[in-house]
């Protein structure tokens, strides 16, 4: 065995008992775990569920041992979480497995499944044993499971990359009502893709399963190249699905953020502004409005770089986050302007927020340099503000004109 793995190109570390073993899994990042011993130790399959839990990522555990001499031993050690059993008299299969096993466990256009994760639901414990042997030799974790009730129990405490479930189950709920309950719970055909396994290929039979909302179904008896054709292409497009969905929250985050300071950009404000404005309007309520413009920025560009400039103002917008209300707009509207959108306050209230902030920011001094801070505060006035581009209009004239520069 130890010289099967150096043929194909891996380093091996001996280990001397079982103990050891388990130890070394879990602490060096073991890539494959090869086991030399006979299928009828009393403490084999002990062993097996060990590594099993030690190794990272869903290493293979593959074991040289006879298939003929034990066939039901055997048969429990893949139970147990062995990978694959290699006849000591054939080394060369052992090499020609390691050599490719990276390449057997790759998609269409490189597409990785290796150690992603399978929940099987299936009462039959044949059926069970050559699907979870099919899918750990290519790579897959499986969990299984003989009940419809089980596999909902361990969805609770696991996320998994696909479900395979037999739509004839033992217990109370059959394996459809398994598929209809996780899709109206919300477990939707890309949260959790289920791949069915059934003894009937009529048309309207499928045509019912794909409306319960199975993602693709297999005919029994399973084939091996069916089996994991469909498992590859479910978890792949999953993973395409769930990135292009990450993209889409990028997208509108970006759309209403700034990308630099992480607060809301002018876009975003100008329409929740607008709607808090609305509102004051329609019950004579109040809303202000606080514009502050930070000084000195282009200094510190000056000095020590424009990365040093964006740096003050991610500081800032983080300043002036932690000061805000849970119903404030914190934005920025110009290179080094920000604004804050007060719902609910009043005319006089506005100019003590106004001067927190300010105090607030002329407090800081990045790099030794301190910063100068002009902030001006305007109220709502249904007889001046027609909308929220009249009040942010006014509020610059006002810092143009009178805003008052804190001290250095």
């Amino acid at each position: 065995m130890r010289t099967a793995c150096r043929q194909a190109g891996y380093q091996s570390l001996d280990c001397p008992n079982f103990a050891d073993a388990v130890a070394m899994a879990g602490e060096v990042g073991v890539t494959v775990c090869c086991i030399a011993a006979s299928a009828t130790n009393p403490g084999l399959c002990q062993l097996i569920k060990d590594l099993r839990e030690a190794l990272i990522d869903g290493a293979p555990i593959l074991m040289m041992s006879s298939k003929s001499d034990v066939p039901q031993q055997v048969e429990s050690l893949f139970l147990c979480g062995v990978t694959e059993v290699f006849a000591p008299t054939a080394p060369e299969i052992l090499t020609h497995y390691l050599v490719n096993r990276d390449t057997e466990r790759v998609g269409p256009h490189g597409q990785h499944i290796y150690g992603k994760q399978v929940l099987l639901v299936e009462d039959s414990t044949t059926v069970a044993f050559v699907v979870r042997k099919t899918l750990l030799e290519h790579g897959l974790m499986v969990d299984w499971e003989r009940s419809a009730e089980d596999g909902l129990e361990s969805l609770k405490h696991k996320k998994y990359d696909l479900l395979i479930t037999d739509l004839v189950l033992e217990g109370e709920m059959s394996g459809v009502a398994l598929v209809s309950h996780l899709r109206q719970s919300g477990y939707t055909e890309y949260a959790l893709p289920i791949l069915a396994m059934t003894g009937f290929d009529e048309r309207a039979r499928r045509r019912e399963l794909f409306r319960l909302g199975v993602n693709d179904y297999v005919v029994k008896p399973v084939l091996e190249e069916e089996l994991i054709v469909r498992t590859r292409n479910l978890i792949i497009a999953n993973r395409l699905a769930m990135r292009v969905e990450a993209q889409h929250a990028r997208i509108k985050m970006l759309e209403s953020s700034d990308a630099l300071t992480g607060v809301c950009n002018r876009r975003m404000l100008f329409n929740m502004s607008e709607k808090y404005l609305a509102t004051a309007r329609r019950t004579r309520g109040v809303f202000s409005f606080v514009l502050v413009e930070i000084l000195g920025v282009d200094d510190v560009s000056a000095q020590y770089g424009i990365d040093a400039g964006d740096e003050v103002l991610s500081d800032c917008a983080r300043a002036m986050r932690l000061v805000a209300r849970s119903s404030d707009i914190v934005a920025r509207v110009g290179d080094a302007r920000f604004a804050v959108a007060l719902p609910y306050c009043a005319a006089v209230d506005a100019p003590g927020v106004g001067e927190r902030y300010r105090r607030m920011l002329s407090g800081q001094k990045p790099f030794g340099m301190p910063l100068g801070v002009s902030v001006v505060t305007v109220a709502f006035d249904a007889g001046q503000d027609s909308d929220f581009d009249h009040l942010f209009a006014r509020a610059l004239r006002a810092l143009e004109r009178d805003s008052v520069t804190a001290p250095a």
